[in-house]
Parts: structure tokens; C-alpha cells; sequence
């Protein structure tokens, strides 16, 4: 019988990094280990060398020591969603033609971006095309985290690796299961009728610190914002999730976060049942946790 290759994947924030070892049989992800690390990544870091080899060595040995357990893995994927990971939808006139984009892109976006635009990678994508003009969603993701976590990767001896940002992870996530939660939440949701009218969806992702709220409509998210819990008011919900049928939550939440849970009533969850199947002592692990693993991972 063939082992069962075994995956890592890292989730940091600012105040921790979740580290999971899995396995992948067909579409079915068996959480091997999950520790959550307490180690800061804040500026200091991308500044300071001193503090930057801190934490790399930290968090290596963390991952090496636990991945003894389980012998040599095969690959290595980082979620990461910060404040300073750019999401910016702009609009060109249609008639540019396709080979055009990416300069217009580029004039756009140096106008918002100009002194810092050698610090990013840049991607884009299409969100929506009509005679006058067509919607492109740009993605700015900093090259100090991809120089980071390139080095941690060396060290850690894993050639396979690939970074994401949790909205991309997001939208293959709802690409595969958003068609019935969305017919849920209209269901739930009586005044929305077949009109044409295009349904969008809420994602709150609840953290330590602060919030990943995010929309996603036509099978894209076509927004996503880093937002403090303290500064997450009504006025800001209700402006960002106007359109939305429904809103999901995903993460766990603690005392404080149940106060906005309950304030948002459409909340839903996605159902990872036949998805993730978890061993030893880990079934008392919410599996919203996972999202990013699932969304991954499953074909």
C-alpha cells in the first residue's frame, strides 16, 4: 500500500502562525497535527535582522519538531491575509484591447501606488466586461513576505511551496460549494426573487486581532478588507454586506466575536463534513478552521 504523502500548511497572522500537517486521500484531508505558535510578525522583522532570524529559527524548529513525526513532506503551502496586502477593483475602457490590459493596469495603479510599487507583486483579474468598461480586480501582495517565508522554506528543507492570499483560497473555496449555500441563503432570504438581480454573499473570517470580511459574487470576490474588531461598526456592516443575501463565518470565534456573530442574523456555515476527517484528539477542532486546507486541496 502507498504511505500517504504528508503536507504542511501555515497560516501566520500577526500575533501566531497555525502550523497543520495533513494527508490528501481523493477528497478526503486527515489533520495530522495542529499547533497554533505564538510568535509575532510585526515590522521589526522585515527591518531588523536580529529579529528576523528570531523568527525563522522559532518557528522553524517549531515545524521540524513536529514534522519528525511524520517523516519527509511533500509540500509546503502559506495563507496570509494582512492590512497591507492591496485589493483595489478599477475600471478601463473596454475598447483597450486584451494585449493593452496589463499597461493600463500598470498607469492605474501607479496613480494609488507609485512610491511603493516596486515593493508588490502584481496580479489582476477580470471581474466584469459591458460596451463601456471593463472591471479588473488588482492584486498588490508585498515581496517582503514572499522573501520571508522563501527563506523560512529553506530552512525547513521543503522545495514545493506556494504562497496565497485567503482571498484566492476563498474564492476556489466557494467556487466549489457557494452554488448551494447560496441557494440556502436566498431560501432564507424570501424578498429575493429570480429578478435578475446578481446575489452577492458575506465571508467574515474571525482572528485574534481583526476580521477578513470579504463579498463574493459571480463566482469572484470582488472585495476583501483586513478590518479591527473595534472598528468593525454597524455602518460599516451594513455598507459592505447591502447586497448580500446571506453572510458566512468561518474561524472560531471567542466571547467578545459572538457579539457581532449574533448582530449579523444571516450568518451561515459551510458544511466541511465530506470534506476534512480528522484523527486522534482533534475532533473537538471546528472545521471552519480548515477553509484554507479544503479550499486547496479539493478538486
Amino acid at each position: 500500500m502507498k504511505k500517504e504523502e504528508v503536507e504542511l500548511n501555515l497560516y501566520p497572522t500577526k500575533s501566531k502562525c497555525k502550523i497543520i500537517f495533513f494527508t490528501k486521500n481523493g477528497r478526503k484531508i486527515k489533520i495530522l497535527s495542529n499547533i497554533e505558535k505564538k510568535i509575532t510578525l510585526d515590522n521589526r522583522i522585515f527591518i531588523e535582522k536580529t529579529f528576523r532570524d528570531k523568527y525563522i529559527e522559532e518557528l522553524s524548529n517549531c515545524i521540524i519538531n513536529e514534522g519528525l513525526k511524520y517523516g519527509k513532506c511533500k509540500s509546503v503551502f502559506i495563507n496570509i491575509q494582512e492590512s497591507d496586502i492591496i485589493l483595489k477593483n478599477i475600471k478601463i475602457d473596454s475598447a483597450i484591447k486584451k494585449k493593452d490590459i496589463i499597461k493600463a493596469v500598470d498607469i492605474e495603479i501607479k496613480e494609488f501606488c507609485s512610491r511603493t510599487f516596486n515593493d508588490y507583486f502584481v496580479d489582476y483579474k477580470i471581474l466584469d466586461i459591458n460596451e463601456e468598461d471593463t472591471e479588473i480586480q488588482v492584486i498588490l501582495f508585498p515581496k517582503k513576505y514572499v522573501d520571508l517565508f522563501s527563506e523560512l522554506c529553506d530552512r525547513i528543507g521543503i522545495e514545493n511551496r506556494a504562497m496565497h492570499t485567503n482571498v484566492n483560497l476563498l474564492e476556489r473555496l466557494l467556487k466549489i460549494k457557494g452554488e448551494d449555500i447560496m441557494e440556502n441563503m436566498i431560501k432564507m432570504e424570501k424578498e429575493h426573487t429570480s429578478t435578475g438581480e446578481v446575489m452577492e454573499m458575506g465571508v467574515i473570517e474571525f482572528r485574534d486581532d481583526d476580521l477578513v470580511v470579504s463579498v463574493y459574487a459571480k463566482q469572484k470576490v470582488k472585495y476583501c478588507c483586513v478590518i479591527k474588531k473595534e472598528e468593525f461598526t454597524d455602518e460599516l456592516a451594513d455598507k459592505i454586506f447591502e447586497k448580500c443575501v446571506g453572510i458566512i463565518g468561518l474561524g472560531n470565534t471567542n466571547a467578545d466575536d459572538l457579539q457581532i456573530y449574533h448582530r449579523l442574523c444571516k450568518l451561515c456555515n459551510i458544511d466541511f463534513e465530506e470534506d476534512v476527517e480528522f484523527v486522534q484528539d482533534f475532533k473537538n477542532v471546528s472545521p471552519e478552521e480548515f477553509f484554507q486546507i479544503t479550499a486547496k486541496k479539493l478538486n
